[in-house]
């Protein structure tokens, strides 16, 4: 988490932007240097005007000279309609924008029919984040010529949201209405299951110039005519147009008038008017109108729509969850969907930091939980042990909290087929939320009771659960080995509780608990392209594998990190508001093992925790033959665990189940491919395959060499002859006669997709781990490539926090810029230097900000890592020898 150390770094960043000190610390004879590389997950761009004079610089203020960006990026930036010194301070040296406004950003980028764009106003008027900024963005999307109507959303709130309506060349413009602010733009992919909105205005043509007014019932015909113009309401943050004047063809409150409007041309163009003077009048008709709605005499304002077609986009995320693919998990589905033959629930509990509780995918996904963190300090929720397991937060910094829990749960089991965000691994699973996990880690005494009580065994909350867990899933861990963990869980396990837990994220093959204790499937990651990830720990403990993401790499071009997408919360303006987001590390790993075991209870509700280890031992989980360090006995494969299950239970099905090879195609710049379908059941009989469809113009699917069933080879063509730049997504669905159809991701790139260029000036700070304070004791600034380095510094213990400024407001980590730690952020490691310089110091910064659920937007957030903090126990408090467990 980001310590209370982020108070004070507005001192050192002023020191690092006006040069009172340059990268060092206190001198000393021994002259260590620490040093490392920063990253920034892909298709992350910097606005190329922010405030910060060291940044570098290219103006997008004007629409012949937009910014290019590429059709899947997330963008964060500063936009202003007032000058910066007159808010952040007297000196205005560092201040890019301190005597004038950055008004319009302009960013030029060719997009596809359903695309949404997003836009967090991150410091908007409404939002009481402390920061001495506020402003009032708005987002227009248009095509130069002016081919198709402009689009607009013009909320006074912290977010705006415009569909694309066609294929095509557009401008997007982040327009300062008011104030200042910071912002996050995201342009998410198409989904062609769109049909209608009710969330952005401006979709239809309008006459410009011209409103339809509703006055109000209070608002005599008398004052209406006196009106002169248009004029904003009185506040600090300027507004100031030409005067507009409205003539009204009546004025009754009893129905809605057309009101013209005409303006005083100001004396210079403005950069739009001079590109074209058309989508000047219908930016300006859109402003006007929102200029109306702000005043009291009146009910509504609106366009004087030519035609209207509204539209309102559905847009569920399993499309970016190609991590179920690759462990077979669709074909799993295809035999159990989590509900456990019987009846009743397969429940799993979930000892993290606890879980965001209102989550729309994971409300109806809960049974009753506890919270175990006994330091009301650590447990960031004024109390001590309760029955409350809700996530208040693990950072007492305004959208620094990890959110872990919820992340964690929403992999095993969100709720799925629901039209609403992403899917869990097992669908009617139930999460048992049991929080071990506070602002400071956990406690080995916490987690301790944590695991008793959802085992169904006797602790110090005096209570149990009406039904004890099925499964315990750990995604947390620390290095020192306690009898009294491996003693709780040795009981869960007699208890018939399976277990699994998290390898961590160092790297490294030192040994990790709980991972480590006997009776525990330890996990480790793979990244998207199969092989162990470059995080995940390794060694003689590792059982099993599973996809833990990667946010350094976008290897299946779709244009998105590749991440584990799962449920999340966004807590940037204070509030919680759930949300989705893309994570790594094992921790993420784990949840999917969890999540496979859970399909597998619930088609064999009597197996066992030995059962699992011997099917995993004889290869009959997985695809691999024997063990090793990185794999343990391979990657999980969902369908072939459930199969065994159901052997094992003697209820296998004669159903056939589809599988392809590859099990999802990307293509990038290659025109052709192939695929092989085949019946991954051998207790069944091969079905005849009755159509294979796709739902693209540009592909074409043909068989290749398949046998008299139509299984066997296809080959895969595809046409771009018709198609703008950008990265395109199909499915590919094969139907057959029995069972269940197969479907197969497919995605390309048409001309050359901008991907990456989004690292901005950081600036990197080095903290006393053991002041109380974490005080800065040097900082330095990264250069172009993301390289920094500490140089005269003494032995000690420290901290490495880095991020942008990109509004200048002396404060790094905040909402709209990047932020991370090392090895990641929410779960800081004590750097050692002794009497040898340090290298390779490396981590990811990723860009804080993210967008509501029902927008249902994805945010690459940092990884959360398991590196832990030395112990804090001692030899006669073995139970509290592992203090701090870290979200893993």
């Amino acid at each position: 988490m980001i310590t209370p150390a982020r108070i004070t770094l507005s001192i050192a960043l002023a020191c690092a932007l006006i040069g009172c000190k340059s990268g060092g610390g206190s001198s000393s004879d021994s002259g260590l240097s620490l040093s490392g590389q920063l990253s920034i997950p892909v298709n992350t761009v910097t606005d190329s005007d922010v405030n910060d004079s060291l940044a570098t610089y290219a103006s997008n203020n004007d629409p012949s000279t937009p910014q290019s960006i590429p059709n899947r990026v997330t963008v964060h930036g500063f936009a202003s309609a007032v000058p910066t010194f007159a808010v952040a301070s007297d000196d205005g040296d560092f201040e890019r924008f301190d005597n004038e406004a950055d008004k319009d950003d302009y960013f030029s980028v060719s997009l596809q029919a359903g695309q949404k764009i997003t836009l967090q106003v991150v410091d908007y008027e409404g939002n009481n984040t402390g920061s001495a900024y506020r402003g009032d963005l708005d987002l227009f999307l248009f095509q130069p010529t002016l081919e198709t109507p402009i689009l607009s959303s013009l909320n006074e709130s912290e977010f705006e949201e415009i569909i694309v309506p066609a294929d095509g060349e557009y401008l997007i413009n982040v327009r300062a209405d008011s104030g200042i602010s910071k912002y996050v733009l995201r342009i998410q992919p198409a989904d062609t299951s769109i049909t209608s909105t009710a969330n952005s205005k401006g979709f239809a043509p309008f006459v410009l110039d011209q409103a339809i007014v509703q006055w109000k019932d209070n608002s005599s015909a008398a004052n209406a005519k006196a009106l002169s113009g248009i004029e904003p309401p009185a506040e600090t943050h300027s507004r100031a147009l030409g005067t507009t004047r409205l003539n009204a063809d009546h004025y009754s409150s009893e129905y809605p008038a057309k009101v013209k409007m005409t303006r005083t041309q100001a004396a210079a163009l403005t950069p739009l008017q001079a590109f074209n003077p058309e989508l000047a009048r219908a930016r300006q008709t859109l402003i006007d109108i929102k200029r109306l709605n702000e005043r009291d005499d009146i009910e509504f304002a609106e366009p004087n729509y030519i035609r209207h077609a509204l539209r309102t986009p559905n847009d569920p995320l399993y499309r970016n969850q190609y991590h179920y693919n690759d462990i077979n998990l669709p074909q799993a589905w295809d035999i159990t969907t989590g509900s456990r033959a019987g009846g009743g629930n397969v429940i799993v509990a979930v000892l993290d930091t606890g879980v965001f509780l209102a989550h729309p995918d994971l409300s109806n996904q809960l049974v009753s939980g506890y919270d175990f963190i006994s330091d009301s300090t650590n447990a960031n929720d004024g109390n001590g042990i309760d029955s409350n397991p809700d996530d208040p937060g693990d950072s007492t910094q305004r959208g620094g909290s990890s959110w872990h829990g919820t992340h964690v749960s929403g992999t095993v089991a969100a709720e799925t087929n629901n039209n609403t965000g992403g899917a869990g691994v097992s669908w009617s699973a139930k999460i048992m939320p049991v929080r071990v996990l506070g602002i400071q880690g956990g406690e080995s005494s916490d987690i301790i009771q944590g695991i008793r009580y959802a085992a169904g065994l006797s602790n110090n909350s005096g209570t149990v659960p009406n039904q004890k867990a099925d499964i315990i899933n750990m995604s947390l861990v620390s290095y020192g080995a306690s009898t009294a963990e491996q003693n709780a869980i040795t009981a869960a396990r007699n208890a018939g509780v399976i277990i699994v837990a998290a390898a961590g994220n160092d790297g490294s093959s030192e040994l990790s608990y709980p991972a480590s204790y006997n009776g525990v499937i330890s996990v480790s990651a793979i990244g998207p392209d199969g092989n162990i990830a470059y995080y995940s720990n390794s060694g003689s403990k590792i059982d099993v594998a599973a996809p833990g993401g990667d946010l350094t790499a976008d290897r299946n071009a779709d244009g998105q990190s590749d991440g584990i997408l799962s449920t999340s919360v966004n807590d940037a303006s204070g509030a919680r508001v759930a949300s989705y987001y893309l994570e790594q590390g094992t921790s993420m790993a784990t949840p999917h093992v969890a999540g496979v075991l859970a399909l597998m209870k619930a088609v064999n509700p009597n197996l066992t925790p030995v059962q699992v280890d011997n099917a995993l031992a004889a290869g009959e989980l997985t695809d691999q033959s024997g063990r090793n360090n990185e794999f343990g006995y391979g990657v999980i494969n969902a369908y072939k665990a459930v199969v065994a299950a159901q052997n094992i239970g003697g209820t296998s099905s004669t159903t056939p189940v589809l599988e392809s090879s590859p099990n999802n195609l990307s293509l990038g710049t290659d025109d052709n491919a192939t695929f092989t379908v085949s019946n991954a059941n051998q207790d069944s009989t091969d079905p005849m395959i009755t159509s294979v469809t796709d739902d693209a113009s540009w592909l074409t699917v043909s068989s290749s060499s398949v046998d008299a069933n139509g299984l066997g080879s296809y080959s895969v063509t595809l046409d771009r002859t018709a198609l703008i730049d950008g990265i395109y997504d199909a499915t590919i669905t094969v139907t057959p006669d029995s069972g269940y159809p197969l479907s197969i991701s497919v995605t390309m790139q048409v001309g050359e997709v901008v991907s990456g260029g989004g690292m901005t000036q950081q600036y990197i700070l080095l903290l006393d781990a053991d002041s109380e304070n974490e005080d800065v004791v040097a900082e330095t600034q990264s250069d172009g490539n993301g390289n920094y380095q500490f140089t005269d510094l003494k032995p000690g213990r420290y901290i490495i926090n880095a991020g942008s400024d990109i509004d200048v407001d002396l404060l790094i980590c905040q909402s709209g810029e990047t932020c991370g730690a090392y090895p990641s952020l929410g779960a800081e490691q004590i750097i050692e230097l002794t009497d040898t310089d340090r290298a390779n110091v490396d981590f990811v910064i990723s860009v804080i900000g993210g967008f509501n659920s029902n927008a249902a937007s994805v945010q690459s957030r940092p990884i959360t890592n398991n590196n832990a903090e030395e112990s804090n126990g001692t030899e006669e408090d073995n139970s509290k020898q592992s203090v701090h467990s870290i979200a893993n």
